[in-house]
């Protein structure tokens, strides 16, 4: 009897059977494009013939998930294509960037909110005391006369 290996999945118990990889994700149009520009950069230094880098090429750009493009690049000096690290391309700002800069607004709308209530609550109380002093003063003069 062997042991059969079964890879398992950062985070889980030896018995999780879920998927032990991201290959089965689908990748964006950025993370073909950097398979084939990296395809190409060995194909102008001469590592790849015209028929391998059309071969790869259109796989590259016809890749459906990650584990699509698992191997064009494995023979190939240098870095494993971003798809095969496990590291998505992003476009823009990073997620944590824009959600940082959401929290700000929040919080930078919430002080302009309590700033204009306080600033409001101040003329209420000063309007109020004005009311009062004029209540106070007209009892006083009817009262001379």
């Amino acid at each position: 009897m062997s042991a059969q290996y079964t890879p398992v999945a950062r985070g889980f118990g030896p018995r999780f059977r879920g998927p032990a990889s991201d290959q089965h994700l689908r990748v964006s149009d950025a993370e073909r494009q950097a398979v084939a520009d990296r395809l190409a950069e060995h194909y102008g230094a001469g590592r790849l013939d015209n028929a391998e880098f059309d071969e790869r090429a259109g796989r590259a750009l016809s890749a459906k998930t990650r584990g699509d493009l698992v191997g064009l690049l494995d023979d190939l000096p240098g870095t494993a294509a971003p798809a095969a690290r496990g590291t998505p391309v992003t476009r823009g700002r990073p997620r944590r960037a824009r959600t940082l800069l959401f929290v700000l607004l929040v919080l930078l709308a919430l002080a302009a909110v309590h700033a204009a209530l306080h600033a409001l609550v101040l003329v209420l109380w000063v309007g109020l005391v004005a009311a009062a002093l004029i209540v106070v003063t007209r009892g006083r003069t009817r009262r001379g006369q």
